[in-house]
């Protein structure tokens, strides 16, 4: 599997997760809510065999960095992990993470920080990864 980084308006990203981000399928593993795209945003995508098997997108925030969408193909908790692993998580580094991938992220590094219903918001921890 290879991670690819791209910038929010590149056009290859559209090619890449296109097919997906509009996919009604997709979208309902995303509890309906859609995808989108700035300059403010960096990509994360994983490819295997020349399919996209997830994605995340990571939005930079008036000095914090913000996960608040993503896809994984089947709930794939190691593809998941792999991608999360090539943010390479900083300071100020927060997640929107649906309930069912509490203990993928919390394996990464991210501490809860409140709950909702469906989500959960969490923060990278750098104490322990310094």
């Amino acid at each position: 599997m290879e991670i690819v980084q791209l910038d929010g308006l590149e056009p290859q990203l559209f090619n890449l997760i296109g097919p997906l981000a509009m996919n009604p399928k997709v979208l309902k593993a995303n509890n309906n809510y859609p995808f989108k795209t700035t300059q403010s945003f960096q990509w994360y995508i994983a490819v295997e065999d020349h399919d996209v098997t997830g994605f995340i997108p990571v939005e930079r925030k008036s000095g914090s960095y913000v996960i608040n969408n993503y896809y994984v193909h089947n709930d794939n908790q190691e593809v998941l992990t792999e991608l999360i692993g090539a943010i390479k998580p900083k300071k100020n580094l927060y997640a929107i993470v649906q309930t069912k991938h509490e203990a993928t992220f919390s394996g990464c590094g991210f501490q809860t920080e409140h709950r909702w219903t469906n989500y959960i918001k969490m923060i990278y921890n750098t104490d322990k990864h310094e």
